[in-house]
């Protein structure tokens, strides 16, 4: 291993002291980005399959910041685990726990009955695990279907809540209004760059229950603007027929999380005890036109183009350019000025109050491209 430089390590809690290769045999590829690659690997002498990520440093600078190895405490059923972390001068590996089992809505449309009360299931793991998380002390920022993956194979596989890279500690001393995230699962308080905690993980997982339901994405509108103006006024409908099947407790969950005021937004330990999540009210009933339309929104979502992420700070808005079809935004070609055009009508702070929307203010910020879920 070459010799280092203590400026040279990103990462405190990381491995320094012998290089991955000494420690691990690596197996087969699992997924390539434009930087980076996920393989198999086990620790020598060891039978247990891991995955690891293994980053260029040039170009992953925001993996520092998401100080992974603080996560690397956490442990929870319903979270991708974190076993340790390796740097060398130019890479950091990242050794995790190996998923198999897909991903959240690739399960839903392969189930021979896909049901309520299957999704009632799946959300309930997802409240587990972020739970979890904001009991820590964390905040995700970036729930999206795409980073809830299943265990394993198996019926009564547990679903995982994956892709810590944006992952924050909530802190007073900590600047939380700074977030990337996709779109489509952003919060209100989010888009408008304001300061925000753990009721922004709550409204992503309203948005993944209405899709869950009906299939559909609850926000949606050709105009950009008119749609940005949408989620900031939490302006959306159960339509008929689609949700003509789905129960009134599913439907009131969703009512309890699409809140645009944060402050009366379903915390995750009231959600937990919600009667729709703990399958009253969830039939069990075959939803098989909502499981073709969530076959359909899966693959437009990976037939996609390069979309767009947000990411707002207090005096700037960012926008990342998504990766292959896996990491595609819910609402690409979403430009800033677009997102300018809907915040002085969203109600509740004038412009002036609201974060610079300049064009120099721009950043454009590495994504996940490898399809490995951190």
């Amino acid at each position: 291993m070459p010799v280092c430089r203590e400026q040279d390590f990103w990462i405190q809690q990381s491995t320094k002291e012998c290089s991955f290769e000494s420690q691990y045999e690596i197996g087969k590829e699992l997924g390539r980005g434009a930087t980076s690659c996920v393989f198999k690997c086990q620790r020598r002498g060891l039978p247990k399959t891991w995955a690891v990520k293994v980053l260029l440093k040039n170009t992953h600078r925001r993996v520092a910041k998401a100080d992974i190895g603080v996560l690397l405490g956490l442990d929870h059923k319903n979270l991708v685990r974190f076993k340790e972390v390796f740097e060398s001068k130019s890479r950091i590996f990242i050794v995790q726990e190996l998923v198999t089992g897909g991903e959240l809505f690739e399960r839903v449309v392969n189930i021979g009955e896909y049901s309520e009360a299957v999704a009632a299931k799946a959300v309930k793991d997802i409240i587990a695990g972020i739970g979890y998380l904001h009991r820590c002390g964390y905040v995700h920022r970036n729930l999206k279907p795409e980073n809830l993956l299943y265990e394993n194979l198996s019926e009564d596989s547990p679903l995982k809540i994956a892709d810590f890279a944006q992952s924050s500690v909530l802190s007073t001393e900590v600047d939380m209004s700074s977030v990337c995230g996709s779109p489509g699962y952003a919060a209100p308080e989010l888009l408008k760059g304001e300061r925000f905690g753990s009721a922004i993980d709550m409204w992503a997982i309203g948005i993944i229950t209405y899709i869950l339901l009906s299939g559909l994405e609850p926000f949606t509108c050709e105009n950009p603007s008119e749609l940005f103006k949408k989620i900031l006024k939490g302006q959306y409908e159960f339509t008929s027929p689609e949700w003509d099947e789905i129960g009134v407790n599913g439907k009131d969950f969703i009512r309890k999380l699409l809140v645009v005021d944060p402050n009366k937004r379903l915390s995750a330990e009231a959600a937990c005890r919600n009667c729709w999540v703990i399958g009253m009210g969830a039939s069990a009933t075959p939803l098989h036109e909502v499981a073709s339309r969530i076959k359909t929104f899966n693959e437009q979502q990976k037939s996609k183009g390069p979309g767009l992420e947000v990411c707002s700070t207090p005096h700037s808005r960012a926008v990342s350019r998504a990766g292959p079809p896996r990491e595609m935004s819910p609402l690409p070609g979403v430009d800033l000025h677009e997102l300018a055009a809907a915040l002085p009508d969203a109600g509740d702070k004038d412009r002036e109050n609201s974060p610079s929307l300049l064009p120099s203010e721009v950043e454009i910020v590495e994504p996940d491209t490898d399809g490995s879920g951190i």
